[in-house]
């Protein structure tokens, strides 16, 4: 087990609700080290879903120490309102906006890992060994979770700003997810076991971008709710449009080592790389081709099924970016799970996303119980 990420410690971890700022630290520095521990069992040549929740989860921690995301808005309204930055009357309702942003953000963050991080962590202890890699052992790790369809959590927001959260649904995605990462234990084919990590970390992404739902609409409408043109007239309405324009930026936005994406565009291949890998050029496993086909994300007449005239001809495949991937809109859950699906298929083999996300230094504040200074 590598450093200790055991299903007790994603539970520790979740339960820091007074420093929201460091457990955000350390969820993304879970999932590095869930990383390693699932490429410990999996192999290094296809990495499981927890390499991408790394970015991701670096990427929620600007909305979540909100001064980021205000440097961002008051770059924005320097540019557009000048006069606005020296009104102290704008400054509360601003202030209300950025934190209710991160508050949801920080609700999402902190979720996903209390689910996805203990599946993780669990089944990378549990298979660790070879000799441990038994359909048993198999049946108490998918026993860890509910069956029931994936469904958006409920979420209200309390009088005082603070978010009221209760589960909906199973988690019938996760356990179908641990079975397919199981079947990749044994296989010998690359491009068959490619096939099924791709799968399990489909669903992955599918189940948690459904919980994510009201949390990632709640933080793009945040500004309509906390800057109503009643507010401040004219300027309360373009104050809640720079505001929104500033969260989706920076929520439409994913850094990655080497690269950022922009995930209102076509996804492009990985700098130095072919689109798509060898092993993924082509996709045969049924059960996958079905979840992209439910996805948008798979030209069908690709497959060689006679299905094309079920599916947009404008997606298409091959070239140095997948077109028509890129999203319109992010609180859309079919917007964000067709670019997503590509970037789980192009990235699954892309091992430059190993790179730690944060130094060694800033690791040993974490751990001492610091929030490290400088840029995170």
């Amino acid at each position: 087990m590598v450093d200790g990420i055991t299903p007790e410690r994603v539970r520790e971890i979740v339960a820091m609700a007074d420093r929201p700022v460091l457990r955000n630290l350390l969820i993304t520095r879970g999932y590095h080290h869930l990383t390693l521990a699932m490429a410990q069992v999996l192999g290094s040549a296809d990495f499981a879903w927890p390499i991408f929740a790394v970015w991701a989860s670096k990427q929620a921690g600007q909305f979540i120490r909100e001064e980021e995301l205000g440097a961002w808005v008051s770059t924005l309204l320097a540019a557009r309102m000048p006069a606005a930055l020296d009104s102290l009357a704008l400054r509360a309702p601003i202030r209300r906006a950025l934190t209710q942003i991160a508050r949801h953000v920080m609700g999402g963050n902190t979720v996903v890992f209390a689910e996805l991080g203990v599946a993780f962590a669990a089944f990378s202890a549990a298979f660790a060994e070879p000799a441990g890699r038994t359909e048993e052992r198999l049946a108490d790790v998918v026993g860890l979770f509910s069956e029931g369809p994936s469904l958006p959590d409920e979420l209200t927001v309390a009088a005082d700003g603070t978010l009221e959260r209760r589960q909906q649904g199973g988690q019938t995605m996760v356990r179908e997810a641990l079975v397919y990462y199981f079947s990749a234990l044994h296989e010998p084919r690359p491009a068959v076991r490619a096939e099924l990590v791709l799968l399990a970390n489909g669903l992955c992404g599918l189940h948690e971008q459904t919980r994510l739902q009201p949390y990632i609409a709640g933080a793009l409408a945040a500004p309509l709710a906390e800057l109503p043109a009643a507010e401040g007239g004219l300027i309360g309405a373009a104050l809640a449009t720079v505001v929104r324009r500033a969260a989706t930026e920076l929520m439409m936005t994913m850094a990655l080592p080497g690269q950022v994406l922009r995930l209102g565009l076509d996804l492009p291949a990985p700098p130095g790389r072919p689109l798509w890998p060898e092993e993924l050029a082509r996709l045969e496993h049924p059960r996958l081709l079905q979840l992209t086909e439910e996805l948008g994300a798979y030209e069908a007449r690709e497959r060689g099924l006679g299905l094309a005239d079920r599916v947009e001809d404008w997606l298409r495949l091959g070239g140095q970016e997948v077109q028509g991937s890129g999203a319109d809109d992010w609180s859309r859950l079919g917007d964000r799970m067709r670019y997503i699906f590509e970037y789980f298929r192009s990235r699954q083999r892309d091992d430059s996303l190993l790179a730690p996300p944060f130094s060694a230094a800033q690791e040993q504040d974490m751990l001492a119980g610091r929030v490290p200074a400088g840029p995170l």
